[in-house]
């Protein structure tokens, strides 16, 4: 009981400092942050910082971690690989995971967050979510790369744009305008039979 409720305060402690670094890095880099700053926000003194963290870089990297890590369980167990209602439902769940912890991700993504956050997500896209591309056997290596590396950024900055505009479409919408683009590409929103927009589907 005694251990449980240790453990209980350590999350508390932790989940504070995450949600005061969130705010925090709302309005300044982690260059310009300090570990003061942080105690004042969370209020909590400095031995209990130190006990969790080294500095103000390893609370933002064991939060980065954390971030990926679950980002990357959850889209393993999820198939991508075509378009379709399924890869469309898919896709919102991954960004109804991502809208529960919008802040989070918002900061992480924008430019006060880590570059090394960014390219860990591209990763796991590279990795899982069109990792069909290098089935295609017309296609020589170097343009696979430079295919893969258009479609991930581009699917990355549109979910950024989407956290910083305020999450103003649902996640269906999204996932749908995503999963289009990535397997059917911009020209199936202008189409002979006529434009697509998305918001029609809502």
């Amino acid at each position: 009981m005694k251990a449980d409720k240790i453990d209980r305060r350590v999350r508390y402690t932790t989940l504070l400092l995450k949600e005061s670094l969130v705010r925090i890095m709302q309005e300044h880099p982690i260059s310009r942050i300090s570990v003061k700053m942080l105690c004042n926000a969370a209020d909590i003194n400095r031995s209990t910082f130190y006990a969790h963290y080294a500095d103000q870089y390893d609370l933002l990297q064991k939060v980065e971690q954390d971030a990926v890590r679950d980002l990357r369980e959850y889209v393993d167990k999820h198939d991508l690989s075509e378009h379709s209602e399924e890869t469309t439902q898919t896709l919102k769940q991954i960004l109804d995971y991502i809208a529960k912890d919008a802040d989070l991700f918002k900061v992480l993504l924008s430019e006060n967050g880590d570059s090394n956050f960014k390219r860990d997500i591209m990763e796991i896209a590279q990795q899982k979510a069109i990792s069909d591309i290098r089935n295609y056997q017309a296609l020589s290596p170097r343009t696979s790369d430079y295919l893969q590396c258009f479609i991930i950024s581009g699917a990355l900055r549109l979910v950024q744009k989407w956290l910083e505009d305020g999450m103003i479409e649902s996640t269906q919408e999204l996932g749908e305008l995503i999963s289009r683009l990535l397997f059917k590409g911009t020209s199936s929103f202008y189409s002979n039979n006529g434009i697509y927009n998305f918001e029609c589907s809502r």
